[in-house]
């Protein structure tokens, strides 16, 4: 765990997501390219990770160690330790366990055959909340969110997210958000920071990846 107070973590928190957040970027072409093919056929986002954390490890441009479906493991009242989930990936940061860069990622705008589907819901419900509840990021002042926009459209999934989240403030426990500057034919960033279960306060830093 971390040591002292957890808001003096958060400049180097942020200076670590900033880097993946670039690290990612300059990935993203290079995962998506072995997908291409299957970029009609509703590609899971499972499938995307791992080849986005393989170009990750590849680049080498990151420090400490990317790990791939990150495995927490709780211990029960009755001292039973048990595996309770796993994190998408996460960056470790020094020989602390529970010291991590955490990134949960999502799929965004999927075309079924029954039509497009903005699957936000499930984006706020099934990942951002996994921090809001300290079930990922236990104690820790940041984590990051990946949105793959599958049908590139990253405005109307920014537009769709801002709604979906909106309907649950109280529910994910929102106290602000922040909108970086849009640029052209780059990934839309947004932060969001939340009032843990745990007792403290939490960022996400978000990134949505257009799918071309």
């Amino acid at each position: 765990m971390l040591t002292g107070d957890i808001a003096d973590w958060l400049p180097q928190f942020r200076t670590l997501e900033q880097r993946m957040a670039e690290a990612i970027e300059a990935a993203w072409p290079i995962c998506i390219g072995p997908l291409q093919a299957k970029k009609n056929t509703m590609t899971h986002e499972d499938h995307i990770t791992n080849h986005l954390v393989d170009a990750l490890i590849k680049t080498k441009k990151l420090p400490g160690r990317i790990v791939a479906q990150y495995k927490l493991l709780t211990t029960g009242a009755d001292q039973l330790v048990s595996l309770s989930s796993s994190i998408d990936f996460v960056l470790t940061i020094g020989d602390d366990e529970d010291v991590y860069l955490a990134c949960e990622c999502k799929r965004l705008n999927v075309l079924y055959k029954s039509g497009l589907k903005g699957l936000v819901g499930e984006y706020v419900d099934e990942g951002l909340m996994r921090f809001v509840t300290s079930q990922y990021s236990n104690g820790l002042p940041l984590a990051m969110m990946l949105g793959y926009v599958m049908n590139a459209r990253v405005d109307r999934a920014r537009r769709g997210l801002g709604r979906a989240m909106k309907y649950r403030t109280a529910k994910i426990r929102l106290k602000s958000t922040a909108d970086q500057p849009i640029i052209l034919g780059r990934p839309i960033r947004f932060s969001t920071i939340h009032a843990c279960k745990g007792g403290h306060d939490i960022e996400i830093a978000h990134t949505l990846l257009g799918w071309p």
